[in-house]
């Protein structure tokens, strides 16, 4: 279990440095009976900063649109997260003839911690070498090398889990649901496009929309 955390963050870390999407899934669903396709979507982000659950909704909205879906952001009909519950979310949904709600929240935040021990390298004139850098001690005394010492790093970052969870507003059952992680990195403008891009893909590929 600890292996395969380490390596999820491995890839979270990966993807960051690489200038990727830094949202990962941990898994995603599809109800197997449901045939169709979202064509109007009332989405609702659940966030404690109004202003980043607005930002979202709306990226939302522009990236859904590409796919020929309506997007109906919540923020709109609901100004505060506090005043999200169930029976005004179906209000406003029967209100804006939506076929489906996407709810998106954070379930978790955590901290994690990636060490590179750092490392030894040799030059001799032209050739770098790695540790081990001597292979007898007449050829190290007499090849003269400089010894470059790298020094062991820290790095720390913070990931969110996110749940994203899509339902018929008829039936009122799941379509699509998907647990994913994210690297908080500063710009949250950024880190909420290429969230709502990573689920909108995942659906699209699904046949959601």
């Amino acid at each position: 279990m600890r292996s395969i955390q380490f390596l999820t963050t491995l890839l979270l870390v990966g993807t960051l440095l690489a200038g990727c999407s830094s949202t990962t899934f941990n898994g995603a669903w599809k109800n197997p009976d449901y045939n169709g396709k979202v064509k109007k979507v009332y989405i609702v982000g659940i966030a404690n900063q109004e202003t980043h659950r607005r930002i979202f909704e709306d990226d939302f909205n522009q990236q859904l649109s590409d796919h020929g879906v309506t997007c109906l952001s919540s923020y709109k009909d609901l100004p505060t997260s506090k005043e999200i519950d169930e029976f005004k979310i179906a209000q406003n949904v029967s209100a804006n003839g939506a076929d489906s709600v996407l709810m998106v929240h954070v379930t978790g935040k955590r901290t994690e911690e990636v060490v590179n021990p750092g490392r030894i390298t040799t030059y001799d004139g032209g050739r770098y070498y790695e540790r081990p850098y001597y292979r007898n001690y007449g050829s190290y005394y007499n090849q003269r090398r400089e010894v470059i010492y790298e020094p062991a790093t820290i790095t720390q970052f913070n990931v969110a889990t996110v749940e994203a969870n899509l339902y018929d507003t008829k039936t009122k059952e799941m379509i699509w649901s998907a647990q994913l992680e994210t690297v908080i990195d500063g710009n949250i403008q950024k880190l909420l496009k290429d969230f709502a891009k990573t689920v909108i893909k995942d659906m699209a590929r699904k046949g959601v929309i």
